[in-house]
């Protein structure tokens, strides 16, 4: 059994980096302001150290227990006025902090700590060099019992000489009980999503069984139809003869045959949708609740990353004042784990190449001490990463002498090229201005390992200039790597997906809305003229024609920050959740494929990164007038949309229509059914009127309003039979209106094939 030390040092690794963060927090937020301005936060940031000091107490951290107790005397200074929170102050204090993190991270990994004597020592020294204290806060002597520190502020005691002084300030609120928890391991929690995922994958595949059970059924009636006919030969001919008994005996059993296998074939049908859309939900729910569990805040992987850089920063004699914003930000823990040798590689690069030394740093009259912040931040349903620092910025000039001279690029282009193309080279694996190499820098491959692992995580990097000075650097990915939601397009016969965080927009565009400026085919979306090419020209498969259908050209909308771009594909196939698989291969600088999904059918589809179509959209050199044909007529049966809100109404439609022949689709409202309209090509609508969100009325004028709709014939079944209504539903654009209650499916049928 778990003793209750082992409990109480769990509950104080937890505890202590809480208090860590806020008081480096405060100070941030203090720092260069007079101490009387901002009271509340001078009291929070003594409370912080108040409260860890008792909490290493009660784990018996003495240590720990010896620094805070400093702190809280640094810091009642402090906030009294009788000094000023200078960068000597913040020195010793971050010294301090860093002490405790190092002490209490070696202490629990089972490593022999140093004895944090110099971080005392330095608080001492400040302290004895400062005006006393007003009397009403006297400070223990910790000169006295340096092993045994005592609280700033003394309860009454009999047994103590001097008088009380004023009361101590209430003991911080404990926190309330959280939700019992376990510890797992993550390789454990790694391998339950994986699993997670391979079933919902074979979820997805008893849809393919679903049909396959349709098909099943429908030859079965399409034999008990012919053997009816057969029958009636039969009988014919055996009127003619002696065996007429005989054969009606083996046909009576035929057909019960025949009737019984229909009977299990509809049963088994029926069973197979419901357990399917049952695992379907469970197998959501179980996959949703282990992205939740993987979810961890920055803090657990970045949380050291300040400390790490005032290190770095020592080692290349240079003073930094580092910050790092938004670690309680949280995201898939594996995420967190790939960007942190990108972000590590991009604090390094700020260190050895963006800020100066402070000599350098007086002379461009800059403050000597340089700034570098690490910020996390969720945006779009994303995770943004963003290093800058206030140093030196980007030498285009440097840069582009580099290229010139690596062969990346001739000097007579470099003179004409982007500022934007200029820096895409730092990307590349080699490539450095630095004159020598260092600890820190100089050997090129830092910014590549970036961009690589950027693109595989379907991600972005973006690199600017900061004002007034220095360089920005900003990496956005999905906040989970385990599943991401894919929207599937065709193109020259095969499937990809593209992340949906990626598109800012789908459209079928017609022929005659394409307009060419300087070669390039372009569309204009909210009035603003948007490059377009085709999907197969983007990922270099030859053959560039786009296949259209009445006209129309299936449109992505791809976004990457503010830039958008437009892709033609031969259709659009629609969602999917599902897991991104790697390729096994490194992701080389552009790669416009970031991995694989598989698909019901057992076939891969690759995955595309929208972010790098859209960067290769501007490294594209020359210029092209989109090419399309128009689609060859295929002989395939009628595609319906049943749309009705009851399961039992939808399933008799369906079954009906799939019977005769027609494919079938189904929606249980008009907001659905719309949706559905507008991802793929329909031949019919049967809708009811009744319906939660957008009932049929709304439907069918939405319908009839949207040009690229309003061709679709629409039927109306519905219980509701009053004129009135009837009238309404044909003034709307309905091409027939079908009550229920003296629903006949042979008229069903009539009017549908009167119509297509």
């Amino acid at each position: 059994m778990i003793g209750i030390r082992e409990r109480l040092l769990a509950a104080f690794q937890v505890e202590y980096k809480e208090h860590l963060e806020s008081i480096r927090t405060l100070l941030t937020q203090l720092e260069g302001r007079a101490s009387n301005s901002r009271i509340a936060e001078w009291d929070e940031t003594f409370r912080r150290a108040h409260s860890l000091k008792g909490a290493a107490r009660a784990v018996d951290l003495r240590p720990v227990e010896a620094i805070a107790h400093r702190l809280e005397t640094l810091f009642a200074k402090l906030r009294q006025g009788s000094c000023s929170l200078d960068a000597g102050v913040l020195t010793v204090t971050h010294q301090a902090l860093d002490a405790i993190e190092d002490w209490v991270t070696a202490y629990t990994a089972g490593q022999g700590p140093a004895d944090p004597l110099a971080a005392q020592a330095a608080i001492d020294a400040l302290v004895e060099g400062l005006e006393a204290p007003a009397p009403a806060a006297p400070e223990a002597d910790d000169k006295a019992a340096p092993a045994e520190p005592q609280p700033m502020f003394m309860v009454p005691s009999p047994v103590m000489a001097e008088p009380a002084p004023t009361p101590p300030p209430p003991e911080p609120p404990r926190p309330s009980l959280a939700d019992e928890s376990v510890r797992v391991r993550a390789s454990h929690l790694d391998r339950l999503m994986r699993s997670a995922n391979e079933l919902v994958t074979e979820i997805i595949n008893q849809g393919q069984m679903s049909a396959q059970l349709a098909a099943l059924t429908n030859q079965v009636a399409e034999l008990d139809g012919a053997w009816k006919r057969m029958r009636k030969t039969l009988q014919a001919v055996a009127k003619q003869s002696d065996q007429e008994a005989v054969l009606n005996r083996h046909a009576e059993a035929v057909e019960q045959q025949l009737r019984s296998v229909q009977r299990l074939g509809v049963t088994t049908r029926r069973r197979q949708a419901k357990t399917g859309w049952t695992l379907r939900q469970l197998g959501q729910e179980l996959q949703q609740e282990l992205r939740q569990a993987r979810m961890v805040p920055a803090d657990s992987v970045f949380g050291g990353f300040r400390k790490m850089l005032r290190d770095l920063a020592k080692d290349a004699g240079k003073d930094i004042s580092p910050k790092v914003l938004g670690l309680e930000v949280e995201a898939d823990r594996l995420a967190l784990q790939a960007l942190k040798d990108p972000v590590l590689h991009l604090l390094r690069n700020a260190v050895g190449h963006g800020v100066e030394t402070p000599p350098e740093r007086r002379a461009k009259g800059k403050p000597p001490v340089g700034e570098i912040t690490l910020k996390f931040e969720v945006l779009d349903g994303r995770l943004v990463v963003t290093v800058e620092d206030d140093g030196r910025g980007l030498d285009l000039d440097a840069i582009a002498a580099k290229a010139v001279s690596q062969g990346l690029t001739t000097a007579t282009a470099a003179a004409t090229c982007p500022s934007e193309q200029i820096v895409n080279f730092i990307f590349d694996p080699g490539f450095s201005t630095a004159k020598s190499i260092t600890d820190l820098s100089g050997r090129g491959m830092g910014l590549s390992v970036v961009r690589e692992t950027a693109a595989r995580m379907n991600g972005s990097t973006e690199v600017q200039a900061r004002r007034p000075a220095g360089t920005r650097f900003r990496l956005s990915v999905p906040l989970s790597v385990a599943t991401q939601r894919l929207f599937l397009v065709n193109c020259q016969g095969q499937t990809y997906g593209i992340p949906t965080d990626g598109i800012d927009r789908l459209c079928r565009v017609k022929m005659d809305e394409l307009t060419t400026v300087e070669g390039r085919s372009v569309v204009s979306i909210d009035g603003r003229q948007v490059p377009l090419l085709a999907l197969g020209q983007v990922l270099g498969l030859g053959d560039a024609t786009v296949k259209v259908s009445r006209g129309l050209v299936p449109t992505l909308v791809l976004r990457n920050s503010d830039r958008r771009v437009a892709v033609a594909v031969d259709g659009f196939l629609g969602l999917r959740d599902s897991m991104i698989k790697g390729l096994g291969l490194p992701a080389t600088r552009g790669s416009k494929v970031s991995g694989g999904m598989v698909l019901e059918d057992g076939s891969i589809a690759l995955i595309l990164n929208p972010f790098e179509i859209v960067e290769a959209f501007r490294r594209q050199s020359s210029a092209h007038a989109l090419s399309t044909t128009e689609r060859t007529a295929e002989a395939r049966p009628p595609v319906i949309l049943v749309v009705d809100d009851s399961l039992t109404t939808r399933t008799l439609e369906k079954s009906i229509l799939e019977a005769h022949g027609y494919t079938v689709q189904v929606a249980v409202d008009g907001v659905e059914a719309l949706n559905m309209l507008r991802l793929d090509h329909y031949d019919l609508v049967v809708t009811d009127v009744q319906m939660p969100r957008l009932d049929g009325f709304g439907l069918l004028q939405a319908i009839k309003n949207d040009p690229a709709l309003a061709d679709i014939p629409v039927i109306v079944v519905t219980s509701l039979e009053r004129k009135e209504d009837q009238e309404r539903g044909l003034s709307l654009g309905a091409d027939a209106y079908v009550v229920k209650r003296k629903f006949d499916q042979q008229e069903l049928l009539e009017t549908i094939r009167q119509i297509l």
